[in-house]
């Protein structure tokens, strides 16, 4: 390196020292390196501790999408807590899911409840005679086959699980 190049570098430097941001920051750093160098110590301790931190060094443009991932889902799900239209939609949605479902079992609960008033109010006597004849009734009837069928689905669904 010539004796002009050298020159021409020192006065650079001594350029840029000159600069008060840059002085500004040189003070923050020397105020800094006692803290600074507890860190250094820290992550340079062992071997173990020092591969993990260049591990991290390594997968940080990954963990930043994963990140910035993990922030927009954040973002979405708080903008849907938060706005009541959306909320209102996944009440009705919800709402529309559960609600053919609901009719159905109103109606056994509320048939149930009928049927067991007046169950408890009746005094008959069951003979096997009796037994017979509601057998041949149509309702029981048709009832019976869905036990039927009810049970046999059941015990097909028993007989593969243990297969």
């Amino acid at each position: 390196m010539s004796e002009t190049q050298q020159m021409q570098e020192t006065l650079d430097v001594s350029d840029i020292l000159l600069d008060p941001s840059v002085q500004r920051s040189l003070n923050h750093v020397l105020e800094r390196l006692p803290k600074i160098a507890q860190l250094v110590d820290a992550l340079t301790a062992d071997e173990r501790t020092l591969e993990s931190l260049t591990a991290i060094v390594e997968h940080l443009p990954q963990l930043a999408k994963l990140v910035y991932l993990v922030s927009r889902v954040s973002q979405a799900v708080e903008d849907v807590i938060t706005d009541g239209d959306s909320l209102e939609g996944f009440g009705k949605l919800a709402k529309q899911m559960v609600e053919p479902a609901v009719g159905p079992a109103k109606k056994v609960l509320d048939a149930y409840k009928v049927a067991k008033e007046r169950a408890e109010h009746d005094t008959t006597t069951y003979s096997v005679f009796s037994l017979l004849k509601l057998l041949k009734e149509p309702v029981v009837q048709k009832n019976l086959r869905i036990v039927s069928a009810m049970l046999e689905e059941l015990g097909k669904d028993e007989s593969h699980g243990h297969h």
